[in-house]
């Protein structure tokens, strides 16, 4: 039975330095990202708003109403899932896709592969944003502030599809401030033996989340220090604050929420 590894989280959240030490430090295979699967849900979305749409399905003459929404999507599954075979056709592999629609795919790729695991890369909003904006200058403040809030908020839905056994949650700074227990972490979620832990554990310590492009430091810093002007720290708050205090963060510089980490 295909046991695939799904790594999803926020962008800049560390998805990269994980897959990247799965695949090198554990062996196992995988294309560097994955950006398939995330076109189910949009598809989803698509086909059920048409199925709204009551008066066609009320008439045996119209072909929709001879087709259920459940076959269609079921043929959709299976579509992606053939594509994937063909793609990589190793017991166990890896994909990594960052961003929400690949978060919001998790009960359709469970039902694809009921023996799957996932890895939610998170990140405190603060940092997150910050990296973003150094990353990726074209959208707006308000737009990353989205777009962080929308994968966060889609976790926590999509999480209660899955069963402890299948799934962690790793936060970046805990990388670079624990990288021998988020190794036995995975270890243990995947079923890795000593000699791929060490060594994910080597490449957490030596490549850190350097590897995507901008310089990631232990340094965290309170909302104040981020040099954010008074309308986006609103901003920030206005998409961000809820969410944030469900995952235990906090604004300060002691990163998380006292009494939650």
């Amino acid at each position: 039975m295909t046991k695939p590894i799904f790594i999803l989280g926020s962008p800049r959240s560390g998805t990269s330095i994980i897959g990247l030490a799965l695949r090198n430090g554990a062996g196992i295979v995988g294309y560097n990202e994955g950006h398939i699967l995330s076109i189910i849900p949009p598809l989803i979305e698509t086909i059920t708003n048409h199925y709204k749409d009551k008066n066609i399905l009320k008439h045996s003459a119209i072909a929709i109403a001879n087709v259920s929404q459940d076959s269609i999507e079921s043929e959709i599954i299976n579509f992606f899932k053939a594509q994937y075979s063909a793609l990589l056709s190793h017991e166990v592999w890896l994909d990594k896709t960052p961003g929400y629609q690949m978060i919001k795919a998790v009960p359709f790729i469970l039902k694809m592969y009921p023996e799957a695991r996932f890895i939610f890369a998170k990140r405190r909003g603060i940092e997150n944003i910050i990296s973003r904006l150094k990353k990726f200058p074209k959208p707006s403040f308000e737009s990353h502030c989205i777009m962080w809030k929308s994968c966060m908020e889609c976790w926590l839905e999509s999480q209660q599809y899955l069963s402890e056994n299948i799934y962690i949650e790793v936060d970046q700074i805990e990388i670079l401030r624990q990288p021998q227990l988020v190794s036995e972490s995975l270890a243990v979620l995947l079923g890795l033996n000593g000699s791929q832990t060490t060594k994910i554990e080597h490449i957490f310590k030596n490549k850190k989340p350097e590897y995507t492009g901008v310089n990631e430091s232990l340094h965290t810093r309170a909302i104040q220090e981020t040099g954010w002007t008074d309308k986006e720290i609103a901003i920030f708050r206005k998409h961000c604050e809820e969410v944030s205090k469900k995952f235990g963060y906090s604004e300060s510089s002691s990163y998380f929420l006292e009494n939650t980490n």
